[in-house]
């Protein structure tokens, strides 16, 4: 049976994810004996699906995204955008987690729908929060994390769990971004920009240890390229083969 999907990315991933929980709730059924075996097997994506290209913030963008919103949001996205957290590792951060100067956080655990679980690599890292991140950061453990050492950094209206994401991106970190124009962006686009605003510009392999992901997923996945950068890269071969050479395009005739 062929599951269809639309042309862009989020879509993609989401008929990606469906197929991957029915196919766990099929063998569930089948532990359970209350089916012999998993029709989900038989589901596919076409190869042909097209995934689309996946947007990317500009330098300008991802500067106006970190004005925006109270104390609270303004942190979550410098965390997202400059330091690479995924909103799950963010969440799941508790007071014992983060440096006393908020020079950086130790990344054990992840948030998914209320569960806490290991990292998604199944690895603990440290990583480092840039000085200004980093300010705001002591300022908001000062100003409303309790002293407990197993307080939640972004904690729920109880206090006692963290937040949930999808309830934080449409609630309001959605909101203060339309107000200045990136309706657009979510927490996949800022984890592509924090790739991409620093390719070439930083050590792939430190930046992928940030992110916590292997080198190759971060130049395959999540850095995208434009169409002037490959220009520059193919320019250079160019003159690498054939040598420097000032090219002078023709003038067009006078109509």
């Amino acid at each position: 049976m062929q599951l269809k999907a639309k042309t862009t990315l989020n879509s993609y991933s989401l008929v990606a994810h469906l197929r991957w929980h029915l196919s766990s709730i099929c063998e569930m059924a089948v532990a359970e004996k209350i089916i012999r075996a998993n029709p989900a097997t038989m589901l596919y994506i076409p190869k042909d699906a097209k995934k689309g290209e996946g947007r990317v913030m500009t330098a300008a963008d991802a500067e106006r995204a970190l004005g925006v919103g109270e104390q609270r949001e303004r942190l979550m996205l410098h965390l997202a955008i400059l330091s690479g957290l995924r909103p799950g590792e963010f969440l799941a951060l508790q007071r014992r987690h983060v440096a006393s100067d908020g020079s950086s956080v130790i990344v054990e655990q992840r948030v998914y729908r209320g569960d806490i679980d290991v990292p998604k690599n199944g690895k603990t890292r440290v990583v480092a929060v840039p000085p200004r991140t980093a300010a705001l950061l002591k300022g908001w453990l000062d100003a409303a994390v309790a002293s407990d050492p197993d307080a939640w950094i972004f904690a729920s209206e109880t206090g006692k769990t963290p937040m949930w994401r999808d309830n934080l991106l449409r609630r309001y970190i959605r909101p203060a971004l339309e107000k200045v124009g990136l309706g657009w962006v979510d927490f996949k686009v800022m984890r592509r920009s924090n790739a991409t605003l620093g390719h070439g510009k930083v050590d792939p392999k430190v930046a992928a240890d940030q992110r916590g992901h292997d080198i190759d997923v971060s130049m395959n996945v999540y850095t995208k390229t434009d169409i002037k950068q490959r220009a520059a890269v193919a320019r250079k071969l160019e003159n690498v083969v054939l040598g420097p050479k000032v090219v002078r395009m023709p003038k067009r005739k006078a109509s």
